[in-house]
This record gives structure tokens, C-alpha cells and sequence, in this order.
């Protein structure tokens, strides 16, 4: 058998091992046939960056930040093409409130990673925490622990004799004015307080006659923890002008009147609903409020509540201005994306109830990966209805995103490529929490941020990428010319050059004889000049796969 035929013998065993893979991080599944397509927003835990990514993984933008940087949880694409942020500096030695979801810092950069604003919630006596939203107003909404020290609960009610804490970070929302840093609207929970435990206190009443109000003794599911509403997620609708958010804790999704004045938020009278401050809407768990059993709980440690209404979802899509929802430890070991749809009188602008109980009685649907254990995760994680139907969720613990069309096939799925925030190579399994992910945003390619953009690829996060997976997976391959391309001179001494005459072969790879993936990177049309003279000498191979191109070269130093 001659030499050269035991290279390409090689060289063939060598292809089809690489085509016939599956990725274990970075892409890992795509149907082109089915995914709706876009771009992916990620800002993944215990580093510092946010990445824009395509279909295939590959990023198209990103935006740096200082080393020290961590997500404090989110990051939101605008319409405009900023990027808004909460973050924390790992290296803080001040920072009094040590919790999941801290952050502290908003942040406005520009596409182009300048920074255009900063509002920074953070000292001994409140935090922002989780989750921001920015509104069609130019203000963002920001959910913000503040600390009730024990007599401010005493007084307000808390039984110290049955719960072992001595203070309470309660939430209250902030809506902020980022052209003038001004604070424009605000709601506080302890202000919407009940409680059965001592008549001589304040807020005292019976718990089942004030669903509107939140009771500061309910701790069933809070284990003692300080942090005992834990509000992990805010939207906020326009059309209504009311603000949803998800307090973990008490495993409820609560509606708050946002058309109040400051006072009237703080009171029970005001607003459209005539109701100020008080809960309009709460959904999960009636037990909360004395009007049902712990059987009747429908929602555990759930996150990232929204309207579907957002600019990206078809207004013909039949769950439109519904609510969607992660609904994360379902037991005993589920997670599911559910939408449920509130009963609300237009008229009155007030939430109907049955029995006490706040309708519905059920979800109008629900959203798995196709393997449920994919879509497990006991904290952080998100949903997001997009196009005229397509789900992306992301199982937060698992770093693990994926669309499903709207007839529930899998059309894509992704795991983030990073272990406690460090890049690792394609073939490296993660551990569970390793590459921990709040959530994912997905954009249409049509979104106006877009427009004018560069999106070219740019590389990928992880590390020895399989750069023909995603096109391996649903594209044939295309055939080329023989004079499409030349590569010059071979043998090869220092540098050779690629002639490229196919407009649509941008990127090649180059293996040693054993596989080992020596170099990949972009070519251009025209002459492409190759530096080879700290190579091994012998015999390499020239590949894409996805025009089935093999071309041998021989390096002779």
C-alpha cells in the first residue's frame, strides 16, 4: 500500500470521527428546518462578560467588562442597540447583603461597550438584587432588599418566638429616571402587611379577609432564611400599567397598581384599581393567604413571571398578553415553562377570585424539553415565548438553553461553555452549577438593535470548537471547483498561500496526520497567506467540511 493511500485512509477515519461527534458543550443540537433562528443574549455567572451569540454558537458581539465584574443577575438587549446590566464587583469588601442574585450596580453601555450610565443601589441598608426592567418610559424598574432591623419587625407583627430571625430584608421596587437619576416611583412590601400573631401591633387582622396583603409570619417554605420574599423577577406592562413579580419564597407571582402616585402606593387607595399598594393579583400558593391547603400550591420556587406581550412575540399568537413562567421544583423533580391567564374585570380594573382564591384555577399550557431531566433546575432559569409560538427556556443550574417549536419539538439547544466562568474545551463534561446561568434572551433577526450591526462570527466561547458541527448537522455538502482553490507553494517551508475564488468558503482547518487540530481560522477571497514555520515538519491536511474540501500539504523545515 503506497503512502499516499495510507493518508488518506487516515485522513477519511479522521473526517468522519469529526462529522459524526455530538458537541458535549457549546451547540449540541439544531434542526435548521425548525428553529425560528436569531441571535442569543448570555451573561453567564462568575465572570464578567456578556455575549451575543448565532445559531451556531458563535459569537457575534460582546460586550467586556472589568475583570472583577459579575452578573448581579441580568442583561437586557434595547431596541437601540445598549445593552442595560446589574452587576457586582467580586472584590467589594463593603457589600453587607451576601445572597444570591445581588447586584448593585445598573449600568447603559452603548453596542460599541461604552458606558453611558450608572446607578448604584448598594450600602449597609439595601441592595438591588436579580432582576431590572426597562420600560417603553426610559426608566428602569429595579427590585431592591432593604433591611427591617428587629424592632421595625417586632412592631410590625413578626412572631420572634416561632422564627429564629432577628431581621428581614423585605423587597421594594425602585423606578429610576436614568436622565436625571432621579427616583420616580416606588413600592415597598412592608408597607402591604398582615399579620394574626399580636393584636397590640400594627397590621394585625385576619389573613383570610386581606388577600391584598402579604403576611410577615408566613415562612413555611423560607427555612429561616432572612431573605424571606426573595423577588427574583419584575415586568411590566404598559397597557395595563401594573408591574408582575415573583416572590421565590412564598412560591406567588404578585400584580402591583403602577398607576399610583408614591403616597398612594404606600397606602391601600389610589390608582386605577382604587386599591393603592395593596396586591391586585397573587398566584401560586392560596395557602400564603389562609385560603387553601398546602395541596392547592401550584407554583415552587418559580422565576422570571412575565406578560407575553414583548415586540418579538406575534399579536396573533393565542396566548398573547397572557403570562409566562419557570416553574422550577415542581415535585419531586421537575421544572416546566407554564402560562397561565388571570381573570381580569376591565371594567374595574381588578382581579376576580373563587372561594377566596385567586383565578385561575389552572395553566393554560406547559413547556418541557423532551427529556425532562434537561429541563430540571432548582433556582435561577427563565422562559420566553417568541414568534408565533417558539419557547426558549434556559434550566439555570444545568447552563443548558433550548427552543421548541410550537408544536413542542426540539429546534435547538445550547450549553454554556464555561466552568466557574472559565472557557473549556469541546469533549469537557460539566458538573451541575459549573457554568450557571441566569437565563437567556433570544432576538429576532429583525429586531431593530440589528440594524446597521456587524454580526459576523467572531469564534466561540469554548475552547477546541468543532467549527463544522452546526453545519454538519443539517447542511449537504457543497461541492468545490477545482480552480476555486490553490494553495501555493507545497512543499512548504515558512508560509504557503491560499487562492480562494468561492465566495462562500470563509474558514478552513488544518489537522496533523493523527488528528490533532493544528490551526483554523477565516480566509478571505483572494491570496490568504499562512505562517507555518514553527510547524513540525511533515504532512498535514486542509479541510472544511462543509464543502467537503481535503487537501494534503507538506511542511519541510
Amino acid at each position: 500500500m503506497s503512502i499516499r493511500v495510507i493518508y488518506i485512509i487516515i485522513f477519511l477515519a479522521l473526517y468522519q470521527n469529526i462529522k459524526g461527534q455530538d458537541n458535549s458543550v457549546g451547540l449540541i443540537h439544531i434542526d435548521n428546518d425548525l428553529t425560528i433562528g436569531g441571535y442569543n443574549l448570555i451573561y453567564p455567572e462568575r465572570q464578567p462578560d456578556i455575549f451575543l451569540l448565532n445559531k451556531c454558537g458563535e459569537i457575534v458581539h460582546r460586550w467586556e467588562d472589568q475583570p472583577e465584574a459579575r452578573p448581579g443577575s441580568v442583561a437586557y438587549l434595547l431596541e437601540n442597540g445598549n445593552i442595560i446590566r446589574s452587576k457586582y464587583l467580586a472584590n467589594d469588601p463593603n457589600s453587607t447583603f451576601i445572597s444570591g442574585g445581588a447586584g448593585g450596580i445598573i449600568e447603559l453601555v452603548s453596542w460599541d461597550n461604552e458606558l453611558l450610565w450608572s446607578y448604584q443601589v448598594d450600602d449597609s441598608t439595601q441592595i438591588q438584587h436579580h432582576d431590572i426592567h426597562f420600560t417603553e418610559h426610559g426608566t428602569v424598574m429595579l427590585i431592591v432588599w432593604e433591611k427591617m432591623d428587629l424592632d421595625e419587625i417586632v412592631e410590625n407583627g413578626f412572631d420572634t418566638i416561632s422564627n429564629n430571625q432577628r431581621e428581614l430584608w423585605s423587597d421594594y421596587i425602585l423606578e429610576v429616571d436614568p436622565m436625571t437619576d432621579s427616583i420616580v416611583w416606588e413600592w415597598h412590601a412592608k408597607d402591604h402587611l398582615i399579620q394574626d400573631y399580636d393584636s397590640t401591633k400594627a397590621n394585625y387582622g385576619v389573613i383570610a379577609n386581606h388577600p391584598e396583603r402579604i403576611n410577615i409570619n408566613y415562612t413555611d417554605f423560607t427555612f429561616g432564611k432572612t431573605d424571606w420574599l426573595h423577588c427574583n423577577s419584575i415586568d411590566y406592562n404598559p397597557t395595563l400599567d401594573q408591574i408582575i413579580i415573583s416572590s421565590k419564597h412564598l412560591n406567588e407571582i404578585w400584580i402591583i397598581d403602577h398607576s399610583t402616585s408614591i403616597i398612594e402606593a404606600a397606602d391601600s387607595t389610589g390608582g386605577n384599581s382604587n386599591k393603592g399598594g395593596d396586591l391586585l393579583f397573587r398566584w401560586g400558593n392560596p395557602h400564603a393567604y389562609q385560603a387553601g391547603s398546602l395541596s392547592d400550591q401550584k407554583l415552587f420556587s418559580q422565576h422570571d413571571a412575565q406578560w407575553i406581550d414583548e415586540a418579538d412575540v406575534h399579536p396573533d399568537y393565542e396566548h398573547f398578553g397572557k403570562i409566562a413562567l419557570f416553574n422550577n421544583f415542581i415535585p419531586p423533580q421537575l421544572s416546566l415553562g407554564q402560562i397561565l391567564e388571570p381573570v381580569f374585570d376591565s371594567t374595574t380594573f381588578t382581579y376576580q377570585l373563587s372561594n377566596g382564591v385567586f383565578l385561575p384555577q389552572f395553566f393554560t399550557e406547559e413547556f418541557s424539553h423532551p427529556d425532562t431531566v434537561r429541563n430540571f433546575s432548582t433556582a435561577a432559569s427563565s422562559i420566553q415565548i417568541i414568534g408565533d409560538g417558539h419557547v426558549v427556556m434556559c434550566a439555570g443550574r444545568q447552563g443548558r438553553s433550548f427552543e421548541l417549536t410550537p408544536d413542542g419539538e426540539l429546534a435547538w439547544e445550547y450549553l454554556t461553555p464555561l466552568k466557574l466562568g472559565n472557557p473549556i474545551p469541546q469533549g469537557f463534561n460539566l458538573g451541575l452549577s459549573d457554568n450557571f446561568t441566569f437565563q437567556i434572551q433570544r432576538y429576532l433577526e429583525s429586531y431593530p438593535a440589528f440594524v446597521g450591526k456587524e454580526l459576523e462570527p467572531q469564534g466561540f466561547i469554548e475552547l477546541s470548537p468543532n467549527t463544522g458541527f452546526c453545519t454538519l448537522v443539517d447542511v449537504d455538502n457543497i461541492e468545490l471547483n477545482k480552480n476555486d482553490l490553490t494553495i501555493f507553494p507545497n512543499p512548504i517551508n515558512d508560509i504557503f498561500f491560499i487562492e480562494n475564488k468561492h465566495i462562500d468558503l470563509d474558514f478552513i482547518q488544518i489537522f496533523d496526520v493523527v488528528g490533532n487540530l493544528i490551526w483554523e481560522g477565516k480566509i478571505q477571497l483572494g491570496k490568504n497567506e499562512i505562517d507555518v514555520s514553527s510547524w513540525n515538519a511533515g504532512i498535514y491536511f486542509v479541510s472544511n467540511s462543509q464543502f467537503s474540501l481535503f487537501q494534503k500539504i507538506i511542511v519541510q523545515q
